[in-house]
């Protein structure tokens, strides 16, 4: 892990990025978000998806000569990563209390290593295509830019999609649950049962089968 640097205040004014630093940008309307590291010269070195490696890029005068993909790895300039959408920079050395508050994916409460090791590790993994296939759990771009950043390959988005899954999971159980009791209680008032009458029989006990 780097060394700590000073902490980051979120700019009121978006900035330009500077070499070594971790960009994202959101992917069709917010509903994930696509990481790369800023290397400089307008180029950036990003993980690509499965599906982005099979067709070839579109040629760009930008990019010229300077891009390069090798594997799942790709450096092209900002304007092919971006690809029409809006740039954002990642956030380390946040707090844990803003870190909790944030929209995971967005910032991390690990601090960076200097810029100069970023841009060293990015390159390193493109040379080498060493970061491994693209796997959206398990090795995605996001990990891929925060491994840059810090030497641990973490992608709290996907961290944060399965906590609320954890949450949202047992919820649904309830909804069969409220939809059976829904069920025998309008059976009960086709019989004539009065919900107040009925409610009291379940508490005492009575068998719901009687009612089904």
């Amino acid at each position: 892990m780097g060394q700590p640097q000073s902490k980051p205040s979120k700019p009121s004014i978006p900035r330009f990025p500077q070499p070594g630093d971790h960009i994202y940008c959101e992917r069709k309307g917010g509903l994930y978000d696509h990481h790369g590291i800023y290397v400089g010269d307008d180029m950036v070195i990003h993980l690509q998806g499965a599906a982005k490696k099979l067709g070839e890029l579109p040629t760009c005068h930008k990019c010229g000569d300077k891009r390069l993909v090798n594997g799942e790895i790709a450096k092209v300039c900002i304007d092919c990563f971006l690809d029409g959408d809006t740039l954002q920079i990642y956030e380390y050395g946040v707090t844990y209390p803003e870190f909790s508050k944030r929209k995971r994916g967005t910032c991390c409460p690990r601090y960076s290593r200097p810029p100069h090791l970023v841009i060293s590790a990015a390159t390193d993994f493109l040379e080498r295509n060493g970061f491994g296939p693209y796997d959206m759990f398990t090795n995605n771009c996001e990990h891929f830019a925060v491994c840059c950043k810090t030497g641990s390959a973490d992608s709290y988005q996907i961290e944060g999609l399965l906590k609320e899954l954890l949450i949202l999971v047992p919820l649904l159980w309830l909804v069969p649950l409220l939809l059976w009791q829904l069920i025998v209680f309008r059976k009960a008032l086709a019989k004539n049962q009065a919900p107040g009458n009925f409610c009291l029989q379940l508490i005492h006990g009575t068998s719901i089968t009687s009612y089904l």
